[in-house]
């Protein structure tokens, strides 16, 4: 019994020391699989970090060349910029020499000739440069630039061109005036037939017919006189007296009184505008045939034109000058 027993137990422990070395197997099997595994994502993992590494390595070597061009970059902008501000300052010193030029001619526009619409047109000129650049510097400029635009808007408006034409037209037509010195003679009386009535000539002889015959051989004889002779009443008795040639130099000098008085009306002098317009008349009233309609045409075409205001009180753009200057001078010292 005892022997059995400890075959039996000798049995069992050989069964459980071959379950348990199985068991030993089937771990150490378990275990080298895992570890091979683990060598393998070991490996795998070993070489994701060296792809790493490589992508750390040229992303950095990305960064510095971003870097790198990022700093040139900046350079570049700071270079740009200091190149703006040069042009920038270049340009408003170009504008403001254009500007105070522009109001230069204005003033002398109204000062030399009192042209109006030029020295308009040269401010809104000068208004327009400076509101192209659009610099903080230019504000004020443009605030007294702007107030004498509409200073200049105001003043009353001249047709100088119309009067010049008026003027042009009088000294045009002073060939067709007749003159004093070239009156034209009395009609001559009426020839004996129409004062007769048609009678005819071979009527019947008869006393009536003889008086009336030696009547109007005398009207004749006066008629012939008439045309001869021509008494009129002339204050300026030297002034019937002119030779052709004289009259073309009184024509001459009356034709330059009026271009006298045109060139005093484009220079808006308003006293040598009257007094040359003056002067003319007189001359029309002196040597002209002033029965005339021509004449009188002329004369009261002067006398218009003498009555005629040709000057405004203008503005003066001095101040605005001064302050162009100032603000040009003050950005070339900077």
């Amino acid at each position: 019994m005892v022997g059995v027993v400890a075959l039996l137990i000798a049995l069992a422990a050989a069964a459980s020391s071959v379950f348990l070395w199985q068991r030993g197997e089937n771990v150490a099997r378990e275990a080298a699989r895992r570890l091979q595994q683990a060598d393998e994502r070991a490996m795998q993992l070993e070489i994701q970090v060296k792809q790493s590494q490589e992508l750390v390595r040229e992303l950095q070597g990305r960064s510095a060349v971003l870097e790198s061009k990022f700093t040139e970059a900046l350079g570049h902008q700071s270079q740009l910029e200091q190149m703006y501000k040069s042009i920038a300052q270049e340009t408003f010193s170009v504008t403001l020499a254009d500007v105070e030029n522009a109001v230069a001619i204005a003033s002398q526009q109204l000062v030399v000739s009192g042209n109006v619409r030029g020295a308009l047109v040269a401010m809104q000129d000068a208004d327009g440069r400076l509101k192209r650049i659009n610099q903080p510097e230019a504000l004020g400029l443009r605030r007294l630039i702007t107030a004498d635009i509409e200073r200049l808007k105001a003043v009353p408006n001249v047709d100088v061109v119309s009067l010049a034409l008026r003027l042009d037209s009088v000294a045009g037509g002073l060939n067709q005036l007749p003159m004093r010195s070239s009156l034209s003679p009395t009609k001559a009386a009426p020839s004996a037939d129409a004062a007769t009535g048609g009678e005819p000539a071979h009527s019947a002889f008869s006393f009536a017919r003889l008086a009336s015959t030696s009547r109007l051989g005398w009207q004749a004889f006066l008629a012939e006189l008439s045309q001869l002779f021509r008494v009129s009443r002339v204050d300026a008795p030297d002034v019937v007296l002119l030779a052709p040639e004289q009259q073309y130099f009184v024509r001459e000098n009356l034709r330059l009184t009026l271009f006298s008085a045109r060139l005093a009306l484009l220079a808006r002098s308003e006293p040598l505008f009257r007094a040359d317009l003056k002067r003319a008349i007189e001359w029309l009233e002196v040597y002209y045939d002033t029965r005339e309609r021509s004449v009188v045409n002329a004369t009261a075409a002067l006398r218009q034109l003498q009555d005629t205001r040709i000057a405004a009180e203008l503005p003066s753009l001095g101040d605005t000058l001064a302050a162009v200057r100032a603000a040009r001078d003050a950005r070339e010292r900077n």
